[in-house]
């Protein structure tokens, strides 16, 4: 299909990050997963430290 399979990205780094590694780990879809804090969690308990997830976004993205 032409979509590249090596990284993909989870937002949210708790129970979304578990399924997605249960389904994975049974089906394969991707070499790596990294798991990012979702944005809505971001913006509601760590508006302060907002800069710091942003530069984490960066980094992660910035693997591809």
């Amino acid at each position: 299909m032409g979509i590249e399979t090596d990284i993909g990205f989870c937002f949210g780094a708790g129970k979304n990050e578990t399924f997605l590694r249960s389904i994975n780990d049974k089906y394969g879809f991707f070499k790596n997963i990294i798991a990012l804090e979702h944005p809505r969690y971001i913006m509601q308990y760590q508006s302060n430290s907002k800069q710091q997830y942003i530069d984490k976004y960066l980094t992660a993205f910035n693997q591809v």
